[in-house]
């Protein structure tokens, strides 16, 4: 539940600030179309904030993604996690190694009720929910993005192929109201300034590629998992996944439903989905190999050398 209320807290903190960062954008944005539109520069006080804003902006939004990162890679291991105690779901936790050395055949039954449980089942579901909610906030933001992207591509292009009229229309008709070196500073100014944030944007773009395509490959495996222990603990009647409850994972979940979901090629795709994602974010790939090595050597070391008992 802990766990449960931090990830949902998290993913509250930074759909905020993104929203905000939204909200933020629509002056530079305005500014960029209008000055594309009519030809006209912003008054430099004005384009000179939006600048120290984009300066400003650029580190929390650096801190925003790595949060992400930090949770899509805490994702990855406990998917596999799970994985690794599904391999050896045969042997005996530390406690049921604890009563083994009392009881073998309490230990047996403990083992027995253990792999009856629905309790893991519940447990990948818990991951599957919090893979829905961060597609869909990735999702959301890449969309936003790509939109604002292509609308100041635009505007840029047209500003630029009119700089020379607007350089000739800030030094007036005789030439005078100012020079062609001011003129040409404070246009090529509102160039810089436009394609800082077009490659802020750019940049952003990027990010949110990468994290959705590592978490598309860690969900295949999910979902793979949740099968393979769906019909290791099913009982008459129960319902396996389904597909409607994640509207977010819809391509994977509708691959899955068909059947169309194999680990056929999913090791190359998670491969690339990893290495892209330890060239972005090298610290919380890192992190989640250490988590993985902690948690696997964990389940591995014995807590008892104690034979255990024969009845």
């Amino acid at each position: 539940m802990a766990a449960k209320q931090v990830f949902d807290s998290e993913i509250e903190r930074v759909t905020g600030i993104f929203g905000a960062m939204r909200e933020g954008q629509q002056p530079l944005a305005a500014m960029l179309d209008r000055a594309a539109r009519e030809d006209v520069l912003p008054e430099e006080a004005e384009l000179e904030g939006e600048a120290e804003r984009l300066r400003r902006e650029a580190p929390e939004r650096r801190a925003a993604e790595t949060a992400l990162a930090r949770l899509v890679a805490k994702q990855a291991a406990a998917i596999s996690i799970r994985k690794t105690q599904f391999d050896n779901r045969e042997l005996p936790t530390r406690l049921e190694k604890a009563i083994g050395v009392l009881s073998r055949s309490a230990m047996l039954r403990r083992q027995q009720t253990r792999w009856k449980s629905q309790a893991p089942l519940a447990q990948l579901g818990e991951l599957l929910r919090r893979a829905d909610i961060l597609a869909g906030l990735l999702q959301g933001e890449r969309d936003m993005l790509l939109s604002r992207r292509k609308e100041s591509e635009n505007d840029l292009v047209t500003f630029v192929d009119h700089r020379a009229e607007i350089i000739d229309r800030l030094r007036g008709e005789n030439g005078e109201a100012t020079t062609v070196v001011d003129a040409t500073r404070r246009t090529e100014h509102c160039v810089d300034t436009f394609q800082a944030f077009l490659d802020g944007l750019n940049a952003s773009v990027g990010t949110c590629h990468v994290l959705l395509h590592k978490l598309a490959t860690d969900t295949e495996d999910l979902l793979i998992l949740y099968q393979v222990v769906f019909n290791a603990v099913r009982r008459h009647g129960d319902e396996s996944l389904k597909p409607d409850a994640f509207p977010n994972l819809e391509s994977q979940t509708k691959r899955f439903s068909d059947g169309l979901l194999t680990v056929h090629g999913l090791d190359r795709r998670r491969n690339l989905a990893d290495q892209a994602f330890a060239e972005r974010f090298p610290a919380e790939a890192a992190a989640e190999a250490a988590i993985e090595a902690r948690q696997v050597a964990g389940m591995r070391w014995p807590l008892f050398r104690l034979k255990p008992a024969r009845s």
